[in-house]
């Protein structure tokens, strides 16, 4: 065979090796990044951090790029569980009596209220709010808290019903108990803002147009 074929040969079989050295440095390298540790609170808000220490009242965290000394806390007894580095889960949850939801009952109300925070639909809340906040306007200084009433009135409403994608949750209390109070949490929270928005720009236009 000809000089060039062997060459060529060669070629490709360090260019296999290096590309092989190159896949196992990068795994070694990588995987940390992806070890991802998590802390699941009881408000179903999930934080990735870098390490964490679970003490007898509370879990220190750091958090990437937080510096040495700086230390965050969170309540013990507002945490649901811990992910290690190893994918592992420990649960911290305790069910304090009879009358508390089990862990299993826990996970599934916790699956609600970030079904709330991802799909539910708030466009509503706020509409009506920025016309509560308009219409308030007409009263001037006595208009104030007319918002935030209209906002505690209707963060006391829970959702008529669930997204489409969750239909089969209907008939389970904890998913409902849970996506029902993070939908109320977030009519009120948007209702507030849009309501205090919409009068300040209406107050506004009174003074300019009673000058």
């Amino acid at each position: 065979m000809p000089v060039g074929y062997y060459v060529v040969l060669i070629m490709i079989k360090r260019t296999i090796f290096a590309f092989g050295i190159c896949m196992v440095i990068f795994t070694c390298v990588s995987f940390p990044t992806f070890a991802q540790q998590k802390i699941s609170l009881l408000n179903g808000k999930v934080l990735n951090v870098e390490s964490y220490s679970i003490g007898e009242m509370f879990v220190n965290y750091k958090l990437s790029g937080d510096s040495p000394k700086k230390l965050r806390l969170v309540d013990k007894y507002d945490v649901f569980s811990v992910i290690n580095v190893e994918n592992k889960e420990e649960v911290l949850y305790k069910p304090a009596d009879s009358l508390d939801f089990t862990i299993d009952q826990a996970r599934i109300y916790l699956e609600g209220e970030r079904a709330a925070t991802k799909h539910f639909d708030k466009s509503g809340s706020s509409i009506s709010s920025v016309y509560v906040g308009a219409a308030s306007g007409v009263f001037g200084f006595y208009s104030i808290p007319l918002p935030f009433i209209y906002s505690m009135a209707l963060g006391r409403k829970n959702p008529k019903q669930l997204p489409d994608e969750f239909k089969s949750y209907e008939n389970n209390e904890a998913f409902r108990l849970g996506f029902n109070r993070e939908a109320r949490s977030i009519k009120f929270k948007q209702s507030l803002k849009f309501g205090y928005v919409s009068l300040g720009i209406s107050l506004t236009m009174l003074v300019f147009l009673t000058k």
